[in-house]
């Protein structure tokens, strides 16, 4: 379990455009389909009794992420608590296009397979909190598309990383001319603090908002003052890809 130095300030160690914006469909084909999108947030972990004081920052992570997803054109739906479980992550995973987890994360060992994947917790409403290993969601998911995942959590980006094979999105860098499609992954590299995530996560969410790229709402996130000087996080995906939900279009006039 994690002991934060101050209040807020809590390492998440594991506890026990270019010219051509690329978006999703258009906004009619966005209200006439449904692209479902799961936020999890790991709120028992980053509290007492599992750790040592209260944390009045995860609530509003959850609270933008599940904003931001709406606003994306997604049927966002958040859980935490008793609500966040494992059994629920996998069950509802396959329908998902779009996925933002905030939890405690790590390069866990697996037991039954002799090796190491890339996971992060459950909630639970308590503090046993089981992994959700990256084989685990590709299995459910056999190679289904995603659109934007977000995973807030501690070595979320590595380089070793086996999230994002977990949604089907290559680990690579697709800067126009060149695209793969709706996709783009987010998520922070070693040991973080949820206040600079924090940080990282309105900056991202609010150019979104403004119409920027994915990849550009990630360069403009990384830029300014964080707590820690070393704070850093990686993307792989379409640069150019507006955040948007459903499947790809190329859309030459949007903004």
């Amino acid at each position: 379990m994690s002991v934060s130095r101050i209040r807020w300030l809590r390492q998440l160690i594991p506890p026990l455009l270019a010219a051509t914006l690329l978006t999703a469909g258009s906004a009619a084909g966005i209200r006439a389909a449904t692209y479902q999108a799961s936020i999890d947030v790991n709120t028992t972990g980053f509290n007492p009794p599992c750790d040592g004081d209260a944390n009045y920052i995860v609530p509003k992570m959850q609270k933008a992420a599940t904003a931001a997803y709406t606003r994306l054109g997604h049927v966002a739906t958040s859980r935490t608590g008793s609500a966040f479980t494992r059994a629920g992550t996998l069950a509802r995973t396959v329908n998902d296009w779009g996925y933002y987890v905030h939890s405690h994360g790590d390069y866990y060992w697996h037991s039954t397979d002799a090796r190491r994947y890339t996971g992060f917790r459950e909630d639970s409403g308590d503090c046993s909190q089981a992994v959700i290993f990256s084989k685990d969601i590709k299995a459910k998911r056999l190679g289904r598309q995603s659109n934007l995942v977000f995973v807030s959590t501690c070595h979320a980006s590595d380089s070793n990383t086996t999230l994002p094979d977990a949604f089907a999105i290559a680990k690579t860098k697709s800067i126009s001319p060149a695209n793969q499609g709706p996709e783009f992954y987010v998520g922070y590299i070693g040991v973080r603090w949820d206040s600079d995530e924090w940080i990282f996560e309105q900056r991202f969410w609010n150019a979104l908002a403004n119409n920027q790229s994915a990849g550009a709402a990630f360069d403009i996130a990384m830029q300014g003052n964080f707590n820690d000087a070393s704070f850093d996080a990686d993307w792989w995906g379409t640069y150019t890809y507006g955040g948007v939900a459903g499947p790809w279009t190329v859309c030459p006039t949007c903004s």
